[in-house]
């Protein structure tokens, strides 16, 4: 059955379908913009449907006329089944919205056998001239057992590609190759732009035994310049992957502006490559990982990796994330908290939290390496972290003769022993290391700390039972009486480092005098003020006032309401420490005139 309808501003169709008989109708039709694929919720349709040139929702330049929307109608989903083949493939066409479908492929095994040689969802564009098809929307798909991938979208001809890109509520699981990919032209870092992927799941992804190319991630871009990665889970992917990098959990290669935040990566592995958490890979530049949590990785939480030449990673930053428990396989070359390796220039990690324990029967896996293949990870700053290891794994690996700068960081063995490897050599004690390697220095002046960070839920270290990703990332907040609260460095005018607007947990990155150390900016809410008297007699003021335990605050003091009364205001004597309870400053400003003050945790 094959429905017209008209709008006011384009020509467009609507072609309802219900029955297999008329899903057959679709590819030898040309759609036009506006028009729309409307299959009926609950049913199964068989085979491939096919968007070429003619169907497109752009003009001839790539810009958006009006979207061809393919979904299903009524309640629930539409099922494609491609069998070995394909669900959906688009090629050198644009302006394409597909939502709220399911789609299956014949399988995909455990050990990676498959009958599948296609994608759930391909966008392919070679056009010349280095065209771009505006405006790809996919929204509410399943999509599982493909010889492939999920969903992949790809330039192939210079810069030729795709804009405006939105990839959003997709579950992609148990395909062969990847969950979710873009990738461009050999040396192109912008085949797509303007690229997101949100609220997405990418799990069980086998990887292909007998590919010469890692297979096997949840998540990953490639070609892109301006993409976001955030609010994904990636997780139980990679087990048969046999090259020696990759498969990666979330991550990204030659690309740039790329920002990797809110995201959950955890349990992926490989039989002999990365098997990590996150990654920002070869010919990454100017990206960013925050707010991220990992853990339970075959590889390293973080990795950071470059190659020579044109594949070299740069202007990247690594801050406020948590690693738990990854490396947890001691033969990844990348199994650490925190991977820096071979050709990285000009990398910031700051404010992040490592937790690592050591796998079973080994003590080498660190909370984070520096390491050489062939090239010196070089002017690298690692500032404002917190690396706490157990059962004697190391909490510092280092091999880099290039600048490699660590300062202002926490280094807490837990119950085990006190562990740095640099250069061969073994450092039993902060003290020893920066005598040694001249780290953790700034100007002659010594830095870091060798303290219990004193985590919300102090069992954390040993490696307690994960209950929900949320309640488990609050353990690693601090506590009142933290010793790193305001013990951090001033990024800025240490290294000319912005911190970023918030921590972890969504505080504002700087709160007081200093950083934290670590991921969780401490945040104590404000006091309350129950009244405020004036003794006449001695001319005497008395503010009652509540604060959280273990919280004092600066108290400024001014005979105006000029200038800012947090930084310009003079200061008076400090609070008390807070034990919750009502207590009362006492203050006995100079006689005459009026006085305001503020009180303010510094």
């Amino acid at each position: 059955m094959l429905l017209a309808t008209f709008t006011t501003t384009v020509f467009a169709t609507d072609y309802v379908v219900s029955t297999q008989a008329e899903f057959n109708q679709l590819n030898p039709a040309d759609l036009e913009p506006g028009d729309r694929i409307l299959l009926a919720a609950g049913e199964t349709f068989y085979g491939t449907l096919a968007f070429g040139p003619p169907d497109t929702g752009t003009d001839l330049q790539g810009n958006l006329i009006a979207p061809i929307v393919l979904t299903s109608f009524g309640e629930g989903r539409a099922t494609i089944s491609a069998g070995d083949g394909s669900a959906i493939i688009a090629y050198n066409t644009g302006g394409i919205e597909i939502s709220r479908l399911n789609l299956v492929g014949s399988g995909v095994a455990t050990d990676g056998t498959t009958t599948n040689t296609g994608s759930g969802i391909t966008f392919y564009n070679d056009s010349p001239g280095n065209l771009k098809y505006r405006h790809l929307r996919i929204d509410e798909i399943e999509v599982s057992g493909f010889g492939r991938r999920g969903i992949v979208i790809g330039g192939y001809n210079g810069d030729a590609g795709f804009d405006d890109v939105r990839i959003t509520r997709v579950d992609a699981h148990h395909n062969l190759h990847c969950g979710i990919e873009t990738y461009g032209f050999p040396g192109s870092t912008q085949a797509l732009t303007n690229v997101t992927v949100s609220e997405c799941i990418a799990r069980h992804q086998p990887g292909d035994p007998a590919s010469s190319s890692n297979t096997g991630s949840g998540i990953a871009l490639g070609g892109v310049t301006g993409g976001l990665i955030e609010r994904c889970e990636a997780h139980d992917n990679g087990v048969n992957n046999t090259p020696t990098e990759g498969p990666v959990g979330i991550w990204t290669y030659s690309s740039s502006g790329i920002v990797i935040q809110h995201n959950e990566s955890h349990h992926n592995t490989t039989s002999n490559g990365d098997g990590g958490g996150f990654d920002l890979d070869i010919g990454v530049t100017g990206s960013v990982m925050q707010y991220n949590y990992s853990h339970d990785n075959a590889g390293a939480g973080f990795l950071i990796y470059g190659k020579s030449g044109t594949s070299g990673n740069s202007g990247n930053i690594v801050r406020y994330n948590v690693s738990e428990n990854d490396g947890r396989d001691p033969g990844s070359a990348a199994s650490a908290g925190i991977c820096v390796c071979d050709n990285v220039d000009d990398l910031a990690v700051h404010g992040n939290t490592v937790v690592i324990s050591a796998p079973p029967g080994n003590t080498t896996v660190p909370a984070i390496k520096v390491i050489v293949a062939n090239n010196d990870p070089d002017e690298i700053v690692i500032t404002n972290n917190i690396f706490v290891s157990s059962g004697g794994t190391r909490l510092v690996y280092c091999d880099s003769d290039a600048d490699v700068v660590f300062a202002g960081n926490n280094y807490w063995p837990g119950s085990g022993s006190f562990a740095i490897r640099d250069h061969g050599t073994t450092y039993s004690s902060l003290s020893a290391w920066r005598s040694g390697k001249g780290q953790e220095k700034l100007g002659g002046v010594a830095t870091g700390f060798n303290v219990d960070p004193l985590f919300q839920e102090p069992a954390i270290i040993a490696g307690s039972a994960v209950i929900t990703p949320v309640s488990r990332l609050a353990a690693f907040k601090l506590q009142p009486d933290s010793p790193l609260i305001n013990k951090g460095l001033d990024l800025e005018a240490s290294f000319g480092i912005d911190s970023g607007p918030r921590d972890l947990f969504g505080s504002p990155s700087l709160q007081g005098a200093a950083h934290e150390i670590g991921a969780h900016e401490f945040a104590i809410d404000p006091p309350k003020i129950l009244g405020i008297t004036f003794n006449a007699t001695d001319s005497s003021v008395v503010i009652r006032y509540q604060s959280e335990l273990g919280a004092s605050f600066a108290v400024r003091r001014s005979t105006d309401l000029n200038g800012n009364p947090v930084t310009d205001w003079p200061l008076a004597t400090p609070t008390q420490i807070g034990n919750g309870a009502v207590m009362e400053y006492l203050d006995t400003p100079p006689a005459g005139g009026a006085h305001f003050y503020v009180l303010v945790r510094e």
